[in-house]
């Protein structure tokens, strides 16, 4: 071999490697690019999935704030009705709650589609309570009524009466949930102690006392004989007076909104992802 052949031998193995190095180069620069445009692209996708996610939580936070607010508006709709049927001068013969009832359920609809289930759990509270207090309202509205204007009269007036008809409740306590019940729909209480003995006989005695302090109410003008008679099958039949029942379902509705209350801020507070985001 020539000089002159090895020095072009030499130079086309020169050329040769400097191609082999850019060839080498320039596939680690697309390598780079390809990873970089990868990176590109994850970020764009998590920003977009993140920005989606977040207005999605804006816009279900829009809905349950709705939803919960006019739930808690129609109870508290619903304890006005109440209010108004309780301070007024009579309930009614066609008084009722059953329309500012149906307005609430339909209220909860909205929240038990929102959720979440400790909401819709807190929010069917209210309703078991709206429930009863309006069953309470239809069936105790005399006697209710009654209790109340008996109340209402000077108490050195109405106090025998009064200790008249706590005694015959004391007597009426250890009878059997069905012998009260029995009492209550039957047309003559006293005949129907007739069989329950000694409690019976006790009951008789405790009935006999308050029939005649109320009696002499009645005679005064301060009850109508009516009433009296409510007053009598109520203190001689529950354990609880019909009023008192009335004021603590109310109280148990307003405890129950409460806890609603709080259970919808805490969850419109959460700031929690709800979300996974990749």
């Amino acid at each position: 071999m020539t000089p002159e052949q090895f020095t072009a031998l030499v130079g086309l193995g020169g050329v040769a490697l400097g191609i082999g190095g850019t060839l080498i180069a320039a596939r680690v620069q697309l390598k780079g690019s390809h990873a970089q445009a990868e990176a590109t692209r994850r970020a764009a996708e998590t920003t977009a999935v993140t920005q989606y996610a977040g207005t999605l939580v804006q816009q279900n936070r829009a809905a349950q704030r709705a939803a919960y607010v006019a739930f808690v508006s129609q109870a508290r709709e619903f304890t006005r009705e109440v209010d108004r049927a309780i301070v007024g001068t009579s309930w009614a013969a066609d008084d009722s709650l059953r329309e500012p009832q149906r307005r609430l359920s339909t209220a909860f609809s909205a929240v038990e589609l929102e959720g979440p289930a400790a909401v819709i759990a807190a929010g069917r509270e209210i309703l078991d309570q709206a429930d009863a207090l309006t069953n309470q309202f239809e069936y105790a509205a005399p006697a209710y009524r009654a209790w109340q204007k008996f109340r209402s009269e000077d108490i050195s007036h109405r106090r025998p009466a009064l200790a008249a008809l706590d005694a015959l409740r004391s007597a009426a306590r250890p009878l059997s949930p069905e012998a009260a019940h029995r009492m209550r729909s039957g047309g003559d209480m006293v005949e129907a102690t007739e069989s329950l003995g000694a409690l019976g006989q006790h009951w008789r005695q405790m009935y006999c006392v308050a029939r005649d302090e109320l009696a002499a109410l009645c005679a005064a003008g301060t009850l109508e004989a009516s009433e009296m008679a409510l007053l009598l099958k109520d203190a001689g039949t529950q354990r609880i007076p019909m009023d008192s029942l009335v004021e603590n379902c109310e109280s148990e509705l307003f405890r129950a909104m409460e806890k609603f209350t709080e259970c919808a801020r805490q969850q419109l507070n959460d700031t929690q992802p709800k979300h996974q985001v990749y």
